[in-house]
């Protein structure tokens, strides 16, 4: 079963992350603050954070279909497409700066939460997050196991919260070490997006009224409490709880408008969801080179048709990107079922 409503939240939410870093590069490059990307607030730049739902929802439907090599079959997906990024970071580096990495740059690409490191992509400390799930979570591929696994989830969240509350674990953003990473507030949106896959497995259609409703309810909440939220990291459970709760009720709605909205040009827009893996690790790179080149090669003031020029570099370079992404990723999933 191919969810196509989720495809269609991978691509918004990875045009929002677009959105937030091309003002974040407008502003390291051209000092830019006055442009159409500084529209959205400061608070919203944690907007990778819902990809977490996303794959806690997907992997859990895996699981429970009795996906074969779970985990083989997940370090191949992210890994083999992350290190052609990091190979073409190195060579951009290297042609536009003259600057090669470090011996830290093994560490950073291993994508183990090891600690402190440059990372390359500047933008991976989220799949840290995502590989000590699948490894967290890998057991459960197991038939014997399988049924357990929402008990585990359970359990997994209440123990995040207890770290939180009780031992003041609240460390860890991007530099993560394996304790930091089991027990930070972050797997809450994994948590929360794999239970919503069992909550809408075992209950019956919706009223589109009701799920719509939904929608606007967790848009708006998100919002309203974001909106003028100052800018910084956010650890705090009384952030992260109810955002993540937003993202899965969001999740259960869309899976649910499923059943009544299953248009033509949505299932077609939905497939370009598999090129948002690839955007996400390379836009950063791009977005560098284009506006560093503008800057101090071409003398050229950012603004906000350079900005767009950029995100048409993007587009254009994020495509072949893509391209190579999904050929690895059927070149090793026939090989490996």
């Amino acid at each position: 079963m191919r969810y196509y409503s989720i495809q269609i939240l991978r691509i918004v939410f990875m045009s929002m992350v677009l959105y937030l870093h091309v003002r974040a590069y407008l502003f390291i490059y051209g000092g830019q603050t006055d442009t159409v990307f500084n529209l959205v607030p400061d608070a919203f730049m944690a907007v990778a954070l819902p990809f977490f739902s996303i794959s806690g929802f997907i992997m859990a439907f895996l699981i429970d279909i009795g996906y074969r090599n779970f985990l083989p079959r997940r370090l191949l997906r992210v890994y083999p497409t992350y290190w052609c990024g990091v190979a073409i970071s190195v060579i951009v580096g290297y042609l536009m700066w003259g600057k090669l990495p470090g011996k830290e740059l093994f560490a950073a690409a291993s994508l183990l939460p090891v600690g402190p490191a440059d990372l390359p992509l500047r933008v991976e400390w989220t799949l840290i997050y995502e590989i000590v799930y699948y490894i967290v979570i890998a057991p459960f591929a197991a038939p014997r196991l399988r049924r357990y696994f929402p008990a585990f989830l359970v359990i997994w969240g209440l123990a995040v919260i207890v770290a939180y509350l009780a031992f003041g674990l609240r460390e860890g953003y991007v530099f993560n070490t394996w304790r930091t990473v089991l027990f930070a507030g972050y797997n809450l949106y994994f948590i929360t997006g794999a239970l919503v896959y069992y909550l809408q497995k075992r209950t019956g259609p919706m009223h589109p009224a009701l799920a719509v409703g939904i929608l606007v309810a967790c848009s708006v909440f998100t919002v309203a409490w974001g909106w003028n939220r100052p800018l910084g990291v956010i650890k705090s459970l009384s952030e992260i709880g109810p955002w993540s709760l937003c993202t899965a009720a969001t999740l259960f709605a869309v899976v649910k408008l499923e059943d009544y909205v299953r248009h033509p040009f949505l299932i077609a827009v939905s497939n370009f969801g598999d090129y948002a893996y690839a955007y996400y690790l390379i836009h950063a790179v791009i977005l560098s080179a284009v506006f560093s080149i503008m800057v101090y090669t071409l003398g050229w003031p950012l603004d906000n048709a350079r900005a767009f020029l950029g995100l048409g570099a993007v587009a254009v370079g994020g495509w072949f990107f893509a391209r190579l992404d999904l050929a690895l990723h059927n070149f090793f999933k026939s090989r490996l079922r």
